[in-house]
C-alpha cells in the first residue's frame, strides 16, 4: 500500500503556473485533467508569460507508464485512479496554508500547492470496492465550487464576524481562509448571509458589514477575493438558488469598483446574461429585496463599467472593444435586469431617468444596435437623434417616390413636390388646415412648409411656427368646446361631451406628429396620461385606416394618474378608500357617475345595473377604479381614437418604442 502511494505521488506530473500581467493574477492548467496547457488568459485574452513549461513528450511518457503500470496491477489500480482523481478535483489555494478550520492539509514540495489530504480505500471485498468505485465517481462530477465541504467549517454569523474582525488576535490566516470560501462556495456563502433567518432571507447588512472591511483593507483582501471570483468564474456550474443568488453578491462585490478589474467583472457578467428568463425572473425577485444603497451602486458600477467599454482608453491600452465584443452586451442585459426590478416596485429605487447613461450621446446609435435594444440607457437627445434620422430618411424615401411617378406619368418634376406645402387663409385657419391636411395626406411625411394666402414670405421656419401657434391656441379656447381646462391642475383634457369635432382631433393629433416629425415645440398643456395612451401601443403594424378596429389608448386606471387631471375629484377618492366608518350608510352612492354636459347632466352607469348596486366598504375600491376607468378611457374613446390615429399617421415608427411617455412630452413641450 505505501509503495504504490509513493509511486503514485512520485509520478504525479507538476501543473504548469503562467502569469498574466495584465490581470495580474497567476493561471494554473492541470496536464494531467485535460491534457492542455493554457496559453491565453481565460479573462482578458492576453498571452500568458513566465511559464514553468514541461517538457511535453516527458509528460506523454508519464501518461503511459502510469496506463501501463495501471493495467497490470490491479490493486494499485484503484489507488492510482483515486490519487489523479482527487488532485484533478482539488482546490489549490495559495498563501492559504495555515487555515484553522478542521479539513488536514498536506504539502506537496514539488510544486509547493497546498492540497486537502484524503485517506486511501483500503482494498477489501467487492461490495466494498464497488462503494469506493462509486465514491470515486462522485468526487469526479462533484463541482469544485463545492470542493470545500460547508459543514465541515465554521460559519460566521454577523456578531462572530464582526468580533473575528475586532479581536486583535485574529491571525490574517484565519481572515483570509474566511473570504476565500465565502466568495468561491456559493453553499457556503448563503448559509453564512442566512445563518440568523428562518425564513432563508440573505442577511444584506452582513453583505454591507463584509464590504466594508474590503474596503478597509484594500491591498490585501481586494487581490484575495479577486483571484477567488476568477477561480469561480472559470469553472461551470449549474444554476440553482445558491448560484443565483450566489452571483448577485458577486455582482455587489467593491472590488468591481477598480477599473483594473473590469474583465473579471466581465465574466461575472457573462454568466448573469446567459442565464434563460425563469431564471432571470429568479434574479429579479432577488433583486427586489436589495437596500437602496446598495442597488443603486450597483447600478452605477454596471454604468460605469460600459461607459468603459463603450469608450476604452488608449492609455492602459485596452482591446475590450475590439476583442471582447461580449463585454458591452453581457453589461446591458444585466443592468436590464436592475431597470426591470425598479419598474417592479411599487416605490422605485431610482427614477427612470437615473439609468441613462450619458456617455452614450458621443456615440453613433444608429450603428450601435445594442442600445436601441435597451432604450432605458439612452438621453432623450440620443432619442431626438435617431427620431430625426428616420424622419429624414423617410423623408428622403416619400420625395424619391414622387419624383418616380413625376418620370414615370412623363412630367417635368418641381421643387414643391419635395415638400408638405399647406396654403393657409388666416381668417378661416381651422377650416383651411383640416381640408389641406385631408387632401394632402399622403405627403404628410414630407418636409413641412406652410404660405399664408395673400402675402409674401418664403417659409425657413418662422411662418411654420406661427401657423403652429395660432392654430392651437384657436383649437384649445374653451369656447371652442374640443377641450376643457381645469384650473386646479391647470392642464386641458378631452371634453367627452363633444362628438361634433372627430376630424378637429384628429387634425390636433397630426399636428402633433408634425411637430415630432419636423422637430417643433409646441405650447400644449396635457397631463402626463395623455401621453401613456399615446404610446399604447407605441407602434402597430396595421394602416392607419384600420386602427378603428383595435382597442388603442386603452391604460390600466391609477387614482396617481387621475390625480394629475382631476385633483379635487382625487382627494375625495382617496378619502373614500382610507374612511374607517360605514361606506354605505355615510355616503350613499352606487355605481353611476353624472358629467355635466352643456345645460344639462347625464348619468352613465360603471357597471350593469350600477344604479341598483350601492358602494360598501367592501367593493370601495372597484368604485374608485371604475370611475377612474370611465373617465380616463371610455368617457373619452371617440375623442381620443381620432386623436390617436392623427399622430400615428405621422409618426408611425419603430423609433416611438424607444419614448418613456416622459420623453415624449419632452419632446413636444420641451422642458
Amino acid at each position: 500500500m505505501a509503495n504504490s502511494f509513493r509511486r503514485s505521488s512520485s509520478a504525479l506530473i507538476p501543473t504548469v503556473t503562467s502569469h498574466c500581467h495584465r490581470c495580474q493574477l497567476d493561471i494554473e492548467s492541470d496536464p494531467q485533467c485535460n491534457g492542455r496547457l493554457r496559453i491565453l488568459c481565460p479573462f482578458c485574452g492576453e498571452f500568458l508569460t513566465g511559464s514553468n513549461l514541461p517538457d511535453i513528450q516527458q509528460l506523454k511518457k508519464d501518461l503511459q507508464k502510469r496506463a501501463r503500470d495501471d493495467s497490470n496491477q490491479d490493486n494499485a489500480s484503484l489507488r492510482s485512479r483515486f490519487s489523479r482523481t482527487f488532485n484533478r478535483v482539488i482546490l489549490r489555494r495559495p498563501d492559504l496554508s495555515n487555515n484553522s478550520d478542521n479539513n488536514e492539509v498536506t504539502t506537496n514540495p514539488s510544486n509547493n500547492k497546498v492540497h486537502q489530504s484524503v485517506k486511501m480505500p483500503l482494498i477489501g471485498n467487492k461490495q466494498q470496492q464497488a462503494n469506493e468505485q462509486m465514491n470515486k465517481e462522485n468526487i469526479v462530477t462533484t463541482s469544485v465550487i463545492q470542493a470545500t465541504t460547508v459543514t465541515q467549517v465554521k460559519i460566521y454569523g454577523r456578531e462572530d464576524f464582526q468580533n473575528l474582525m475586532d479581536d486583535s488576535n485574529s491571525t490574517k490566516d484565519q481572515i483570509y481562509a474566511f473570504f476565500s470560501r465565502f466568495y468561491i462556495n456559493f453553499d457556503y456563502m448563503l448559509q453564512t448571509l442566512t445563518l440568523a433567518s428562518n425564513t432563508k432571507e440573505i442577511d444584506w447588512k452582513y453583505l454591507q458589514l463584509i464590504h466594508d472591511f474590503i474596503l478597509k483593507d484594500v491591498h490585501k483582501s481586494f487581490r484575495l477575493v479577486l483571484k477567488t471570483i476568477a477561480s469561480c468564474c472559470i469553472r461551470e456550474v449549474r444554476a440553482g438558488e445558491s448560484t443565483l443568488k450566489g452571483y448577485v453578491i458577486l455582482i455587489l462585490a467593491p472590488v468591481f469598483d477598480e477599473v483594473s478589474n473590469t474583465h473579471i467583472f466581465a465574466h461575472v457578467l457573462r454568466r448573469v446574461a446567459h442565464f434563460n428568463d425563469r431564471e432571470h425572473q429568479e434574479i429579479v425577485s432577488i433583486l427586489k429585496t436589495l437596500p437602496d444603497d446598495m442597488f443603486r451602486s450597483a447600478v452605477r458600477r454596471l454604468q460605469t463599467f460600459i461607459s468603459l467599454n463603450v469608450f476604452p482608453s488608449r492609455v492602459e491600452n485596452s482591446t475590450s472593444a475590439l476583442v471582447n465584443g461580449w463585454w458591452i452586451p453581457c453589461g446591458i442585459r444585466t443592468l436590464a435586469l436592475f431597470n426591470v426590478t425598479n419598474e417592479q416596485l411599487a416605490r422605485r429605487f431610482m427614477n427612470y431617468n437615473e439609468f441613462i447613461i450619458d456617455l452614450l450621446d458621443g456615440i453613433d446609435i444608429e450603428f450601435e444596435f445594442t442600445f436601441c435594444q435597451y432604450p432605458f440607457v439612452l438621453s432623450v437627445n440620443a432619442k431626438r437623434t435617431i427620431l430625426k434620422r428616420d424622419s429624414e430618411q423617410q423623408m428622403i424615401v416619400n420625395a424619391r417616390r414622387s419624383m418616380i411617378e413625376k418620370f414615370q406619368n412623363r412630367q417635368a418634376p418641381n421643387l414643391n413636390m419635395l415638400f408638405l406645402n399647406l396654403y393657409i387663409r388666416r381668417a378661416h385657419l381651422v377650416a383651411d388646415s383640416l381640408a389641406e391636411v385631408t387632401r394632402k395626406h399622403e405627403d404628410l411625411k414630407k418636409k413641412l412648409r406652410v404660405t399664408f394666402v395673400g402675402e409674401n414670405g418664403l417659409d425657413m421656419g418662422g411662418l411654420t411656427k406661427e401657423w403652429f401657434l395660432l392654430l392651437l391656441r384657436q383649437i384649445f379656447q374653451p369656447d371652442y368646446g374640443m377641450f376643457v381646462f381645469y384650473e386646479s391642475s391647470s392642464i386641458f383634457w378631452f371634453n367627452g361631451a363633444s362628438t361634433d369635432n372627430i376630424r378637429e382631433y384628429n387634425l390636433v393629433g397630426i399636428l402633433m406628429g408634425l411637430a415630432v416629425y419636423n422637430a417643433i415645440i409646441l405650447d400644449i398643456r396635457f397631463p402626463l396620461v395623455c401621453y401613456k395612451k399615446l404610446l399604447t401601443p407605441a407602434f402597430i403594424k396595421e394602416p392607419v385606416s384600420n386602427l378603428s378596429k383595435l382597442k388603442v389608448g386603452l391604460i390600466k386606471p391609477t387614482l396617481a394618474d387621475f390625480r394629475t387631471i382631476r385633483p379635487d375629484i382625487a382627494k375625495s377618492l382617496q378619502y373614500l378608500l382610507d374612511y374607517d366608518g360605514n361606506v354605505e350608510d355615510d355616503f350613499g352612492l352606487t355605481f353611476e357617475v353624472s358629467v355635466a354636459q352643456f345645460d344639462a347632466t347625464l348619468i352613465f352607469p360603471l357597471k350593469e345595473n350600477g344604479s341598483e348596486i350601492n358602494v360598501t366598504n367592501d367593493n370601495r375600491a372597484e368604485y374608485v377604479e371604475l370611475l377612474i376607468d370611465f373617465y380616463l378611457n371610455k368617457h373619452i374613446a371617440k375623442q381620443f381614437e381620432a386623436f390617436y390615429c392623427g399622430f400615428h399617421s405621422v409618426c408611425s415608427s419603430n423609433a416611438l418604442l424607444l419614448l418613456v411617455p416622459e420623453e415624449l412630452e419632452m419632446l413636444i413641450c420641451g422642458m
